[in-house]
């Protein structure tokens, strides 16, 4: 999601159910199937209108759980469509969160340790050998 993130930026994410995502909200969506969440803007939502019964007069009000969300990389030339597997839109379900903050490059911490195992146990092993050492 270059420029607005890099990888190693560390989000934070909301997601009360009962909040509407508006364009130009950045959202983390993971799609059935896929290992990595995708960080991408969105670019247009879609309500599902409910099919109206005979005896139902009164217009129906949109519900946050029924909006559809279409996303797209700020550097992709295109939208998502190609990314959703067969979906022409992203369901609620399908996102993870909206991004209300970041902190950058905290989280190339947990990049390193599982593109180097070694460095994951070694820290371990440092951290035991300093609990062992500063005992009372």
């Amino acid at each position: 999601m270059e420029p607005a993130f890099y990888r190693g930026d560390l989000l934070f994410l909301t997601n009360p159910p009962q909040q509407r995502y508006n364009i130009g909200d950045i959202t983390v969506y993971k799609i059935p199937g896929a290992d990595i969440p995708i960080v991408h803007r969105v670019m247009e939502t879609r309500d599902v209108v409910p099919k109206k019964s005979k005896r139902s007069t009164e217009a129906a009000t949109p519900n946050p759980e029924d909006q559809l969300v279409l996303t797209k990389g700020d550097n992709n030339p295109v939208d998502d469509i190609a990314l959703y597997r067969g979906l022409k839109h992203l369901e609620r379900r399908h996102v993870v969160g909206k991004v209300r903050g970041f902190l950058p490059y905290v989280g190339y911490v947990t990049i390193a340790m599982n593109d180097f195992p070694q460095l994951k146990y070694a820290l371990i092993g440092g951290l035991g050998l300093l609990a062992l050492v500063q005992r009372e």
